[in-house]
C-alpha cells in the first residue's frame, strides 16, 4: 500500500471507534515514512480527543515542521499550546501563521 493509502486505512480506524489500532497503525506509517507528514497531523487530533495535549502538541510541531508553509497547521499548533498552558509558544505558532497567511495573499 502506498503512504496515502495506509493513511485512510487508519483514518477509517479511527471512524470505527478503533483508537489504538489507529494510532498504532499510524506510528508504524510514522516509522516507515517519517516525512508524511498527515499522519502526525492525524496522531495529534486523536491525541487532542484523548486529553492528551503533550503528545497532541509533539506530533503538530512535527507536521508543522514537515509542511512548514502550512498556516492553518500553525494556527492549531497555536491553540494546542494555549491549551496546554504555553502561551509563549503558542504566540510564536499564531505569528508564524499570520506571517504565512500575509505571505500568501500579498506575496
Amino acid at each position: 500500500m502506498t503512504p496515502m493509502e495506509t493513511y485512510d486505512a487508519c483514518i477509517e480506524l479511527q471512524r470505527s471507534s478503533k483508537i489504538p489500532e489507529a494510532i498504532n497503525a499510524l506510528k508504524q506509517l510514522t516509522e516507515g515514512v517519517p516525512d508524511f507528514a498527515l499522519a502526525y497531523n492525524a496522531l495529534a487530533a486523536i491525541y487532542k480527543k484523548q486529553g492528551d495535549i503533550d503528545l497532541s502538541i509533539q506530533n503538530m510541531e512535527k507536521y508543522c515542521e514537515l509542511e512548514p508553509d502550512d498556516s492553518f497547521g500553525f494556527s492549531i499548533l497555536s491553540s494546542y499550546c494555549l491549551e496546554a498552558g504555553r502561551r509563549d509558544q503558542a504566540e510564536e505558532a499564531l505569528g508564524k501563521a499570520h506571517d504565512l497567511r500575509f505571505k500568501a495573499q500579498f506575496g
